[in-house]
């Protein structure tokens, strides 16, 4: 099993209608990020409800995760941000999440720090 290790990390979430995940991928690739999971889900906004033959419609949403080194993060969230004209109601959103703990990343010599967990743990106490 993988060691747990200290990085600086940040999950970039972006939630987008379905089928714009891939865009967010590349945007975010353009910048530098390694790419990103897209995972599907259903918006639940009262707006964004619609009827067809009586029946309620939720829109269907991607939500992309992107994990990249807190160095890259506004790199990152601004090509996305540019990239679908984010700032455009209904375009969708994006925010960031601080990582503290991380395991199974193959590519993780191409972040800035890396710390054997348990030397982490050492050194805080």
């Amino acid at each position: 099993m993988d060691k747990p290790v200290a990085l600086n990390l940040e999950m970039i979430v972006t939630i987008v209608d379905r089928g714009v995940g891939e865009d967010v991928n590349e945007y975010s690739k353009q910048a530098g990020a390694n790419g990103g999971t897209i995972l599907h889900g259903k918006g639940t906004s009262i707006k964004e409800k619609n009827r067809f033959f009586g029946l309620e419609i939720e829109p269907e949403k991607d939500i992309v995760l992107t994990l990249v080194p807190d160095t890259l993060t506004a790199t990152v969230m601004d090509a996305i941000g540019k990239g679908l004209k984010i700032d455009q109601p209904g375009n969708g959103i994006c925010f960031s999440i601080d990582i503290d703990k991380v395991m199974g990343i193959t590519a993780i010599n191409s972040y800035r720090k890396v710390v054997d967990m348990e030397t982490f743990l050492d050194n805080e106490e």
